[in-house]
């Protein structure tokens, strides 16, 4: 019986050869930044958030096997996001499988850990995936920040309409949104990823 041949196997994090980190604090609870990520309609808000495209639907079932699927119309197609909820530990993180057949990503992990900082809470999101073209990192880079930037908007004082405007490219900083770096001494510091 050759047992290798019914399982399916997910590279390991060192065969991920490429990882994208970013970071945001927002002013707000972890476990209300947390539940955002579970809801479908919050969800549809800033999941996979584009400035031009909109959510024609979006279908989480929030538990550990469970799926999501959040397809955006952008650019005059459907672009189909979805994946599988691999653990979830409220407040403090969130791990899922990503596919997007629109880039080739099909064995993607995205790892999204919450934390309470003094009376904000800490946002770090890594997204593992196989070696790529280097445009592609960039391009997965800015699609987290945007989407953890509407997010904090949304989990903000700014609420729900602040976080769509960002979504469409808002160009006004909200004061909940700060944005962390690291710098050669591996210190947090304001500033892009």
């Amino acid at each position: 019986m050759n047992l290798s041949s019914t399982t399916v196997r997910t590279p390991s994090p060192t065969l991920r050869a490429v990882s994208v980190r970013v970071s945001r604090e927002a002013r707000a609870a972890p476990e209300r930044i947390f539940d955002a990520w579970l809801n479908a309609e919050e969800g549809r808000t800033f999941l996979f958030a584009d400035r031009i495209g909109n959510a024609v639907t979006s279908a989480i079932d929030a538990r550990v096997g469970g799926r999501f699927r959040i397809v955006r119309h952008c650019e005059g197609e459907d672009v189909e996001y979805s994946g599988e909820y691999l653990e979830i530990d409220r407040p403090h993180r969130l791990v899922f499988s990503l596919c997007v057949e629109k880039y080739g990503q099909r064995d993607d992990l995205v790892i999204v850990e919450f934390a309470p900082v003094e009376e904000q809470s800490l946002i770090v999101l890594t997204h593992e995936f196989s070696l790529r073209d280097p445009a592609e990192r960039s391009r997965i880079q800015r699609g987290w920040a945007r989407v953890l930037d509407v997010l904090v908007a949304l989990c903000s004082e700014g609420g729900v309409p602040h976080a769509v405007a960002r979504a469409q490219g808002a160009s006004a900083a909200h004061p909940g949104i700060v944005p962390l770096a690291r710098d050669g001494f591996g210190r947090r510091v304001a500033g892009e990823v």
